[in-house]
């Protein structure tokens, strides 16, 4: 696969989760035009691990993998949307646009996160009812995401110490993003009946590559002083090596596996990407 394909890729999953989206909220709600701008954004990384994940072993794409990689981006929407809150990172824009509780107010922010979450789980339940795998991978989904997993990640980063080294900062990173990584990956290869054995060998991969998501975001920095960023502990340089180290044990991990392409860009693909 060389990269005009895998952007190809990339831009199809994309397009199946997004149309889908505009197609679930009832625009006759008051918070339907919240819903729709809080989930439209970004690259589908998300979706797209979930969608690639499945097709590595076999399976197509069906509309219920649509759904599920729907309730995916639906998590990933409401953590979004409450971390810019003044009372967490207080961001006003995202993504080159205004935050959604600048656009729409804090009460409707709040509450479009709520109901995103609560969204997310109204589809995996309908999915779960025709097969018990999608509650398999549900569950799967909601622990990493609950105040044990990505949840625990904004607490650890909110309440971090003045001073911290890199095994916290880390842990951090993996709760915060990587766990949502292994839910979409893992999701995938459980309703795709992988074995427990390449369950663990693609949690690793998921693990790294959240991992060198946010080194690399914190690359792209130019302001960190007062955030959690690795550069406030170790050289510039040291940064890129301990990058490199981690794409090359991802890319380590995904060889395992046959049809491993586009997982296999992807890890250069988001330690390149430009914000």
């Amino acid at each position: 696969m060389n990269k005009e394909s895998f952007l190809k890729i990339l831009e199809e999953n994309k397009i199946l989760v997004e149309t889908r989206a505009y197609d679930y909220f009832d625009k006759d709600y008051s918070l339907a035009e919240a819903l729709l701008y809080a989930i439209d954004a970004g690259k589908r990384i998300r979706a797209n691990l979930y969608f690639e994940t499945i097709k590595m072993f076999g399976k197509k794409i069906s509309n219920q993998d649509i759904d599920f990689a729907l309730a995916l981006e639906m998590v990933h929407a409401y953590s979004l949307v409450h971390d810019d809150l003044p009372a967490m990172d207080d961001d006003d824009m995202r993504r080159g646009k205004p935050s959604l509780h600048i656009k729409f107010g804090e009460d409707k922010a709040i509450l479009a996160g709520d109901a995103l979450l609560n969204e997310a789980a109204s589809i995996i339940f309908s999915l779960a009812t025709s097969n018990s795998l999608y509650a398999k991978a549900g569950k799967y989904l909601f622990d990493h995401t609950g105040y044990k997993g990505m949840i625990e990640g904004q607490v650890l980063d909110l309440r971090r110490p003045e001073t911290y080294e890199k095994d916290y900062l880390l842990n951090v990173y993996d709760k915060k993003t990587s766990d949502l990584f292994k839910a979409a990956i893992i999701s995938g290869a459980i309703v795709s009946k992988a074995s427990n054995e390449e369950v663990k060998i693609l949690e690793d991969y998921a693990y790294k590559l959240g991992l060198a998501y946010q080194i690399q975001d914190d690359l792209l920095e130019d302001t960190y002083k007062d955030e959690l960023n690795i550069l406030n502990i170790m050289q510039k340089t040291d940064a890129i090596d301990l990058l490199d180290a981690i794409n090359k044990d991802a890319k380590v991990n995904i060889l395992k596996f046959n049809n491993n392409d586009f997982l296999l860009l992807l890890v250069d693909y988001l330690s390149v990407r430009k914000r």
